[in-house]
Formats: structure tokens, C-alpha cells, sequence
């Protein structure tokens, strides 16, 4: 017979069937399928879109301005906004979100920096305090118009052990009212002066921090930071004029004339104000 049986015969399971023609063979090409011809407008916006490319604009934004979906103006200026953003990130260490904010103008530079300042220099001063235990002297103005002068040699919750020549003596913290060098004694003396109208109404250090004079960490650091000669007159009266140079939790130091420093208690505060 001139016929082929096995070519007639059912495909089987797991065998594989005569291969079909592609599409191009079955519409009667020989070869693969041509991309469609691009129209005149869509070459020039491709060839606009490659000459901003070159010029460092990103090929997805430049197609944008290129096909009108995006003025040439905004993709400039966003261009510039993120060179703004990465120039502040590396000079700053801002996040990118701060750095963003910045950049389009929502969010002052000077404030940010100046917060994270104030920041560091409560982590560096916040337990910082005169009344530790060491064997050097101090000089320590306790209300009652008393100045003492010894080591200190214990430092409890609310008290401290000063060590006066042989003897010893347990003083309350809220006694304090500042402390310094015991060789500065002459400066400080001719940089205090008495506010007698404060002086005659005898006030007293508050037991209750609430119930003190408020004197908040943000506005000492305004001081501190822009280095503003301040006034402060204790409860006393004593006044002492300066410049802020450090603050901790309940103490901060004040330069005062004669580049001395002289640490104040914040709870002898009666008034703290610009010079």
C-alpha cells in the first residue's frame, strides 16, 4: 500500500503531535512579526526625550515632558528639589523626609539644627551637677546670706555631706542657692549685687518643682545657643549677670564678669531674663 499507517494514527498520551506552523507562516509570512511603524510626532518625542536624557534628566521624566505631560519647568525644578534634598542629607545627616521638608520650604533649617542641639546637649548635661563627691573644695551660697566652703563627701536623694576643715555637715539641696571655685572668691563677689525690693520679701526655694519659677530647657538654650548675656536675680535677690554656658536637670553655669563661672540652682531662680 502507498499509504503511511503510522502517520494516520491517533497521538498518544505523552506524545508529541506534528509541530504547527507560526503565526507568521499560517498568515503566509516566512519570518517573525515586525514591529508597527512609529508616527512622526512619536520619533520626535522619543528624540526630544533622548536630548534630555543626555542632558541628565531622568529618561522617565523626560519622555513625560516630551509627550506634554509634564512642563519642562516642574521637571527642572524637581530635579533641583531632589539635588537640594541629597545635598542636605550628606551635609546635615537629615533622613530623607526631613531633608524633603526642608527643601520645599515646610520645615526651617536653622530650627531643625537648632533642635537637634538642644537634643545633644541635654544627653551630654542632663545629670550634670557642683554637688559631687570629690576631694577638691568648693565654695557653696546657701540662702540665709551663709557661704561654706569644704569637700563634698556623700550626695543622697535630697542631701549632701560637706566636709568643712574637721567637721562634717549634712546639707539639704534646696539650701543652694549657686557654688564656685573657692580661689574666685574676689571675682564673684564684685559680680553680685542685691536687688533689695527682691531681697525684702525673703521668698524661699518652692518644696514643689512645679510650684517654682518655670525656666524651661528650650529657652536656657536659647541663651546657651545665641550666647545672649542674661540677667538673673535669685529669690534673695542676689543678681548675677552673664552668659549661660551649660544646663543640666537642676543646676545650669553662668559666666559671669571676670571669666569666672558660677553654677546657679534653678530652684533659687526668682527671674532669668536678657541682659
Amino acid at each position: 500500500m502507498g499509504d503511511d499507517v503510522t502517520a494516520r494514527r491517533p497521538v498518544g498520551r505523552g506524545e508529541r503531535g506534528p509541530k504547527r506552523p507560526d503565526a507568521g507562516a499560517r498568515r503566509g509570512g516566512g519570518g517573525p512579526r515586525r514591529a508597527p511603524s512609529r508616527s512622526p510626532r512619536e520619533v520626535e518625542a522619543r528624540k526630544r526625550a533622548d536630548e534630555l536624557h543626555d542632558q541628565g534628566m531622568p529618561y522617565q521624566m523626560a519622555m513625560a515632558v516630551a509627550h506634554g505631560k509634564l512642563d519642562l519647568s516642574e521637571a527642572l525644578e524637581r530635579m533641583a528639589t531632589k539635588d537640594r534634598v541629597q545635598k542636605l542629607m550628606d551635609r546635615y545627616d537629615l533622613s530623607r523626609a526631613l531633608a524633603t521638608q526642608v527643601a520645599i520650604g515646610h520645615a526651617d533649617l536653622d530650627k531643625v539644627l537648632a533642635r537637634r542641639r538642644l537634643a545633644d546637649h541635654r544627653e551630654a548635661n542632663r545629670e550634670r551637677t557642683s554637688l559631687e563627691v570629690s576631694e577638691t573644695p568648693l565654695t557653696l551660697q546657701l540662702f540665709g546670706g551663709e557661704s561654706v566652703r569644704g569637700a563634698i563627701s556623700a550626695v543622697d536623694a535630697y542631701t549632701f555631706t560637706l566636709q568643712e576643715k574637721s567637721a562634717e555637715r549634712e546639707v539639704h539641696k534646696l539650701e543652694v542657692k549657686y557654688t564656685y571655685a573657692p580661689g574666685d572668691w574676689k571675682k564673684v563677689k564684685k559680680a553680685v549685687r542685691v536687688d533689695k525690693k527682691v531681697a525684702s520679701r525673703e521668698l524661699r526655694p518652692e518644696p514643689r518643682p512645679q510650684d517654682r519659677y518655670s525656666c524651661s530647657d528650650k529657652r536656657l538654650f536659647g541663651y546657651l545657643d545665641s550666647e545672649l548675656p542674661v540677667t538673673a536675680i535669685l529669690l534673695e535677690g542676689d543678681v548675677l549677670g552673664g552668659v549661660v554656658t551649660w544646663f543640666g536637670r537642676y543646676e545650669f553655669g553662668l559666666r559671669v564678669k571676670g571669666d569666672v563661672e558660677v553654677t546657679v540652682f534653678r530652684h533659687a531662680l526668682h527671674d532669668l531674663r536678657p541682659a
